[in-house]
């Protein structure tokens, strides 16, 4: 009895350790490992973002985006990379609330020119027929100050095909990521009484991301 019990938890063991491995893989050939570049030949990479205050809502976005991220189909849990983009290409279609934004009230370009984003772990993945979502953590930074954060993600693999050959080489990754940060706690006070009535103290930040992935050897 006690060794068919034994038994029984052993193959318990085994099947839960089966499907907690499944659930890190994509649903596609491996391959194996990939680097990922971000390409705005594969669509246009881009911050979008939205401050929601009393008295004015902003929406602007970035296009400045570059980066890399190093990606084994086969255990997602070991994505890894750094996404930064330029401050100076954020933009609101105001051009004089744009100067504003790049000054050192408020963003200071001139004196931290890009804002970044480097995943140190992932978890809660879950795979899809189409690719999988997860929350990446990892430190951002912004304003020249670091935290620690941690961003749901979704993300979609297509394998290369002469189709995605006529754009880039390599399969295809899109990223999408919606999270929100506190002026505050990086350090961005902006024109005293401006934050809480025109311009929210929680900014929601959507990342749109897409690039390229060939095989690491071939890098």
């Amino acid at each position: 009895m006690v060794r068919s019990r034994n038994v029984l938890i052993a193959m318990l063991a085994l099947f839960i350790g089966a499907g907690v491995a499944s659930a890190q893989k994509l649903a596609v050939a491996s391959g194996g490992p990939k680097l990922v570049t971000l390409n705005d030949a594969v669509n246009k990479n881009q911050f979008i973002w939205i401050s929601e205050a009393p008295l004015e809502n902003i929406k602007g976005s970035s296009e400045g985006v570059s980066g890399s991220l190093t990606l084994d189909p086969q255990d997602l849990s070991t994505l890894r990379g750094t996404v930064t983009t330029q401050t100076s290409t954020m933009k609101t279609g105001n051009a004089t609330r744009d100067n504003h934004l790049h000054s050192a009230e408020w963003m200071d370009a001139s004196h931290y020119p890009t804002i970044s984003f480097t995943i140190t772990s992932v978890d809660q993945i879950k795979t899809n027929a189409g690719g999988a979502s997860g929350l990446a953590t990892g430190n951002f930074t912004m304003h020249g100050v670091t935290k620690k954060v941690s961003i749901p993600f979704q993300m979609s693999y297509i394998p290369e095909s002469a189709k995605t050959r006529e754009r880039a080489p390599g399969d295809f990754v899109m990223i999408n990521a919606t999270f929100n940060i506190s002026l505050k706690d990086f350090n961005i006070a902006g024109t005293d009484g401006v934050v809480g009535s025109k311009v929210g103290e929680q900014i929601k930040i959507t990342a749109q991301l897409f690039g390229n992935a060939l095989p690491k050897t071939t890098i």
